[in-house]
């Protein structure tokens, strides 16, 4: 069950690449034990002694378990996903290669992390969630989807358009850069599947719309792009969206929806200034809005 609901919310499909979960389950803990119990001992020790924030009570120690069992699965999952999918085998072989002059690459409780090279590995880290990895917008697209550029214009995008750490697993941005590659990433809202129950959703509609306001707030708070006249042309553009969305109307091209804003936007200047991170909150609200409907 861990396993079937972590692959959809990593958006990994283990059905459609024949991957048996049973082989994944087997595996996961296996890599977690030892033939020399002291070896497993010592190894969760250490995992547990450096545990950021520390372990106090039982409840953070079953949650520690969790995560070391969930970063085994997802160790092991994209292991054979790198065994079945040569594309994703070799963005991976790319990103190990990436500038050491730009990027580290560290470990750290069995997962592989890639940072910026000024990045203090022994802080708190505040890794942005794979659904919002996956939709985050970059502002130019690499020529000839060299992979190198790709973690560059990933980067600059995870630094200039959210608050979280100039860090990532390398298998997300992996994954990241294979969606890009093959625009599997595309949200279309037509996977709630009846208007009939339309009505089901309004509240998620506005829950979420709420959510996505508050992100602007705190980003605006800590990021240039986002001062008081973007923010306010996204919160009241994003809103004529979750207008249209409740009452069923067709979405409209993103750019019109700021142009209603702000007469003065050209498209040159919507591409250039806002496309990146307004489809990267479109996406966010889109996707709370679906995860909502599902829950």
């Amino acid at each position: 069950m861990r396993i079937r609901f972590f692959s959809r919310l990593k958006y990994f499909s283990l059905e459609r690449n024949e991957i048996s979960m049973d082989d994944i389950a087997l595996e996961a803990i296996s890599n977690l034990l030892s033939n020399n119990e002291v070896d497993y001992l010592n190894y969760i020790r250490k995992s547990f002694s450096n545990w950021v924030p520390p372990i106090r009570d039982e409840e953070e120690a079953i949650n520690f378990v969790n995560k070391i069992i969930d970063q085994s699965i997802y160790q092991t999952i994209a292991k054979k996903y790198s065994e079945l999918d040569p594309l994703f085998s070799k963005i991976l072989k790319e990103i190990k290669r990436a500038n050491r002059h730009k990027y580290k690459i560290f470990e750290r409780v069995d997962t592989e992390y890639i940072a910026l090279k000024s990045f203090d590995i022994n802080s708190k880290f505040n890794i942005i969630p794979q659904e919002e990895l996956i939709v985050l917008g970059v502002q130019k697209f690499p020529d000839n989807n060299y992979i190198n550029k790709w973690i560059d214009e990933i980067f600059k995008s995870l630094k200039e358009f959210t608050d979280y750490s100039p860090i990532l697993p390398v298998n997300s941005l992996a994954l990241k850069i294979k969606f890009e590659l093959t625009a599997v990433q595309k949200i279309d809202f037509n996977v709630i599947p009846d208007p009939e129950i339309q009505f089901m959703i309004r509240e998620g509609i506005l829950l979420s719309l709420k959510r996505i306001e508050k992100k602007l707030d705190e980003l605006g708070k800590k990021k240039k792009k986002y001062n008081e006249r973007v923010r306010t042309m996204f919160r009241e553009a994003l809103a004529d969206i979750a207008y249209d969305l409740l009452e069923g109307d067709e979405i409209k091209n993103y750019y019109e929806y700021l142009k209603n804003h702000d007469k003065n936007l050209t498209v040159k200047d919507y591409r250039e200034n806002y496309r990146a991170q307004f489809e990267y909150l479109i996406k966010i609200l889109k996707n709370d809005i679906v995860r909502y409907y599902l829950q």
